[in-house]
């Protein structure tokens, strides 16, 4: 007798042999037919019941295995289930929390994720909760975000609350920790890319260096406490202007700083406020030399240097310890340039592929054609100016515009035209060094003219 299922199926066959008295009669296939039917209930009840165990299994181990903290509760908001991730977030054990009330199981503390589950039960729709404070029964607090969800059965009806803690603690950590590098919107962006944003690659990027004048002289002077309370204070005020405008410190090198623009992540005006940054270093410095001379203290002075350029981006170092940072050409650059304002008497130098990717109008005006250290192919180099106003830079348009004029004349070898430039210039703003040094050149250069191969490029040979 075939054993068939409720589906029509064939599960297999009963036979029976040799019975004691005569033939097999009707009677006996009927009686063999209710018990091969009894049978494929039993077969198929038995196959169900494997396939439950089997999908509760599967369902405890996503449970046991999923980082979420996940606890059911029962209409009387008792907890009937709870995962390993619940329980160690909770900081409790099976044992003492299965059947226990909500309210007991989470303590007075946590009273917050009692009223969501109120709102659930009363509204029927899941209730989020984000950036919360879980309070272990030990007094320690972990960040998480809560969502409770109703928990119905087959027919739609309520018989709970599922309750999913998502741990944000590592998290919050890492972004507070990143938020000493750079700006929250720059560490939101690199939490969300995740870990591919720090791989290795090459991108177009801005490097800003400064360095304070004459600090080793001043270190002497003051201590190593003070020094390092001098340094605090000042680096605490660069910071701040850096992350204003979306940069990334990159590091502290003694009394210098390196700070990035568009890493890891490129932005539309990257150069313009590494520019911006600039300036607004040096007006927090201005009030920071004010309180130091109210104070009876030393002012200090900075120099700054920028350049843009392709740069290799990445995780650099060992396995034991890596720094994101940048390597190429661009970066020795601006270090060469923010030495170079020791020369040239001034706060801060673009190279000229900074001043020509600026978007935003800024006051500029051509330095040098400057062949660096290690380079053959020589830059025009330009000062920044837009933190200037008429008390620390009068007549800066007119100055400017009589500078341009002299620079003109003195790439064209025109030196009596360009001495009466820049002495004009000087004049409205005798503290200009910048117009004082190409006085003195064009006046040299008129008595003693530069060589016919002369490109208007000086080597800077030194760092």
């Amino acid at each position: 007798m075939p054993i068939i299922n409720k589906k029509g199926e064939r599960l297999g066959v009963t036979e029976v042999l040799n019975k004691r008295e005569g033939a097999f009669t009707v009677k006996d296939e009927q009686r063999l037919r209710a018990f091969t039917a009894q049978m494929a209930v039993a077969l198929e009840n038995a196959q169900l019941f494997d396939e439950v165990l089997s999908v509760k299994s599967y369902n405890e181990n996503i449970l046991a295995s999923t980082t979420n903290g996940v606890i059911t509760l029962d209409n009387a908001c008792r907890i009937v289930t709870a995962n390993g991730a619940a329980l160690r977030l909770l900081g409790r054990e099976a044992a003492n929390i299965l059947q226990l009330p909500a309210a007991d199981a989470l303590g007075e503390d946590n009273d917050w994720v009692l009223k969501s589950v109120a709102k659930v039960q009363q509204s029927g729709r899941a209730d989020f909760a984000a950036d919360a404070s879980l309070v272990h029964p030990d007094g320690t607090v972990a960040s998480v975000n809560l969502t409770a969800t109703p928990l119905k059965n087959a027919e739609e009806q309520a018989i709970g609350v599922i309750l999913s803690f998502e741990d944000q603690t590592r998290e919050k950590r890492v972004r507070s920790t990143m938020a000493r590098y750079m700006s929250k919107e720059v560490a939101d962006q690199l939490l969300e890319a995740g870990e591919s944003a720090l791989g290795g690659r090459i991108q177009r990027s801005t490097i800003l260096f400064s360095d304070v004048r004459g600090f080793t002289s001043t270190a002497e002077a003051l201590g190593p406490r003070e020094t390092v309370a001098l340094l605090n204070e000042y680096f605490e005020e660069m910071v701040e202007a850096i992350f204003q405008y979306g940069g990334v410190l990159d590091k502290y090198i003694g009394d210098a700083m390196m700070a990035l623009f568009g890493v890891p992540f490129l932005g539309p005006r990257d150069p313009d406020n590494a520019v911006a940054v600039a300036n607004a270093m040096l007006r927090r410095l201005g009030g920071l030399n004010q309180r130091r001379l109210q104070a009876g203290r030393r002012p200090i002075d900075i120099g700054i240097g920028i350049a843009t350029g392709d740069v290799v981006v990445g995780n650099i170092g060992s396995p034991r310890r890596m720094e994101y940072t940048v390597i190429g050409d661009s970066v020795n650059l601006a270090s060469r340039l923010e030495g170079a304002t020791k020369e040239y008497q001034v706060k801060v130098l673009l190279a000229q592929a900074t001043a020509e990717a600026l978007t935003v109008p800024t006051p500029l005006r051509e330095i040098e054609l400057l062949r660096v250290k290690g380079k053959d192919q020589p830059v025009t180099v330009y000062e920044a100016l837009g933190r200037h106003d008429e008390g620390s830079f009068p007549s800066l348009d007119a100055c400017l515009a009589l500078y341009a004029e002299g620079m003109r004349a003195y790439r064209l070898r025109a030196w009596r035209e360009g001495e009466q430039a820049f002495a004009a210039a000087l004049a409205l703003n005798p503290a200009d060094y910048p117009s004082q040094l190409y006085l003195e050149r064009c006046r040299g250069y008129a008595a003693q003219p530069p060589p016919e191969h002369w490109d208007g490029a000086r080597t800077l040979d030194h760092k």
